[in-house]
């Protein structure tokens, strides 16, 4: 079987765990879901699913809970305590403590529960006489071809930002369940300090509840890297038709569904303006999923650079006025030929037409005004040249784009690769407050810990840390080392790309292409264990499995992965026919990664 067929049947183990926590009560129930896993929860059982296991009705968990009568209820919730604390009042009010159900009540947390749940349900005296916990992990989601994702959204922010460990388990265990079903790779490689954890935490359950039986994996190699190796490839702003598309709308569990905003204008014939007066740009409603098997429009221009695109929309369209012409032209029996075999495709090609054109001018409308210059003030951060303009471009910003995410990005990608003095951060620092708030001052600790701040900036009411922060030196020395930055962007080929930097218009190879890369070319180990240890922590193992006898290679990027990244990895896979599985907690974009910069713990 074809890998990535079997990795699109993975739902059905899901689908089984998922029916054993529901046959403890086998009556009809109501199923309550917090709103942020009715989407993923779609992908993994769908509704159908749902009602033949016996759930009579489903609800969004909201403030205030609706009458659900005498049948058993069962809540679906992520492993924070807020959402927790809520269905802990809505059942306790529900309840009468003297003669309290039994069997009614049943929490599912995903991916897992927290201790601080049965220490509450302890101290109320609900844990399992009224109130069941359960712990529900589903299988990786298959999102496209090659991409898998355990729409986990808070491992970024829980175990990066804010060293909490708690979902870590969650994620060894994904791996471990995934090499059951795909066997374990002969050769891997872990590269950053979560992930040797992560692989630490593998191999105890491999010797505690078994490996797979396969004699052969379906991946010669297994790499686990962290996301903080390479926050560049999500910092970049993509050039790739799926990453802008990513940038623009809001993307859940590979389905971009959104509705147009319809605001009151300031004045007639003004657009509507924002609250610091500047101009809100328009985004159309659409409706796409971001998956090439269900969109034979997307699979042709998802990892197109955004240039091409509207060309080649352009090109369909035209297609289907040709096709339209000569349907008019047919003779009966040809017209009911044409009504069985090829009119519901023609519709539905129109249909994912449509959206990909609004797509594409919400897009210019979006980031059009600025998309040419931010590409040259990347590329030449990425080269190390025009500090002084870049930082010129970043004030500018800062200024009059009010987008606080869009700033601190830009500034995080210039403090790891242009070393910024401490009067420069300082003053960035300061404007930024200004701007946006000072309730964020927290946020410059989080930029520190994480290692977007070289040097702590010293004031008398902040606490001075002692971190070795690496400098963007070392990034420059370590990409050179790596071929990540081409010496002549210009001369790389955006329509017919050849070289994987082309995703962010020649500035930068994302390091997920480089490290599997060596491995495909059989790299000596030694070597490749030379240059990706200035990046981190590093460890490779090898079970007489290299040079690779099977060409697919298994990617685990802990923290999340970008579109552009995957779109890099589509073409290497093109140019060297090896085939490259993305699998990681969430697809994100640069912003994703800066909210969580800016967000208390979850």
């Amino acid at each position: 079987m074809d890998v990535y067929k079997k990795l699109s049947s993975l739902q059905e183990i899901s689908k089984a765990q998922l029916s054993k926590i529901f046959s403890t009560n086998p009556n009809r129930k109501y199923l309550v879901i917090e709103s942020a896993l009715i989407n993923p929860l779609e992908r993994v059982c769908g509704l159908q699913w749902l009602k033949a296991s016996g759930v009579e009705r489903i609800f969004k968990l909201e403030a205030v809970a609706p009458n659900y009568q005498d049948g058993p209820i069962f809540y679906m919730i992520p492993p924070e305590f807020k959402v927790f604390n809520q269905v802990l009042n809505q059942i306790r009010a529900q309840v009468d403590i003297e003669n309290p159900p039994s069997n009614k009540y049943h929490v599912i947390v995903i991916p897992r529960s927290l201790f601080i749940f049965e220490e509450e349900l302890e101290q109320h005296g609900l844990l399992d006489s009224v109130v069941k916990l359960h712990s529900f992990q589903w299988m990786p989601v298959h999102l496209d071809s090659g991409v898998l994702s355990l729409e986990m959204p808070l491992v970024f922010n829980t175990l990066f930002v804010y060293e909490n460990y708690g979902l870590m388990p969650a994620l060894s265990k994904a791996l471990w369940q995934l090499c059951l079903v795909v066997g374990k790779p002969n050769v891997i490689c872990g590269l950053g300090q979560h992930s040797i954890n992560i692989l630490k935490q593998y191999d105890e359950l491999c010797e505690i509840k078994g490996e797979s039986d396969k004699t052969d994996s379906d991946f010669g190699a297994l790499i686990v890297m962290d996301r903080s190796v390479d926050y560049s490839s999500a910092l970049l702003t993509p050039g790739v038709y799926a990453g802008l598309l990513s940038e623009v709308y809001p993307v859940k569990c590979g389905v971009c569904n959104t509705k147009k905003l319809i605001e009151e204008k300031s004045a007639p014939n003004q657009p509507p303006l924002d609250n610091k007066f500047i101009p809100v740009r328009e985004k159309q409603a659409v409706n796409i999923a971001l998956n090439s098997q269900q969109d034979t429009v997307y699979a042709d221009i998802k990892n197109r650079y955004f240039t091409e695109v509207t060309s080649v929309l352009s090109h369909l369209t035209k297609q289907l006025k040709t096709e339209k012409i000569n349907s008019q032209e047919m003779a009966l029996d040809e017209i009911k030929r044409y009504v069985q075999t090829q009119l519901q495709a023609t519709k539905s090609r129109k249909l994912f037409i449509t959206n990909h054109l609004l797509a594409a001018e919400s897009i210019i409308n979006v980031l059009g005004h600025r998309y040419e210059r931010q590409k040259n003030v990347e590329i030449d951060i990425m080269q190390n040249t025009n500090k002084s303009s870049n930082l010129s471009y970043l004030d500018e910003i800062t200024t009059t784009e009010n987008d606080m995410l869009l700033s601190l990005r830009l500034f995080c990608l210039l403090s790891i690769t242009q070393e910024l003095s401490e009067s420069e951060t300082r003053t960035y620092w300061r404007k930024f407050l200004h701007h946006f708030g000072f309730h964020y001052g927290f946020a410059l600790k989080n930029l520190i810990s994480l290692g977007f701040l070289r040097d702590f900036p010293q004031s008398s009411n902040i606490p001075k840390l002692s971190l070795k922060i690496p400098k963007s030196s070392t990034f420059h020395a370590n990409a050179k080392a790596l071929r990540q930055v081409p010496a002549d962007p210009d001369n790389i080929n955006l329509k017919h790309p050849t070289c994987a930097s082309y995703v962010f218009g020649g500035a930068y190879i994302p390091l997920i292409v480089q490290v599997a890369g060596m491995f495909l070319n059989s790299v000596p180990l030694e070597d490749i264990r030379a240059k990706l240890q200035n990046l981190g922590q590093v460890t490779i193992r090898n079970h007489k499995g290299f040079p690779l006898l099977c060409r697919n290679i298994l990617v685990f990027v802990v923290g999340g992965v970008t579109y552009a990244e995957v779109a890099a990895c589509n073409l290497f896979e093109s140019l060297t026919g090896s085939k490259i599985c993305v699998f990681t907690d969430r697809v994100i974009n640069g912003n994703d990664l800066v909210y969580d910069v800016l967000s208390l713990p979850k």
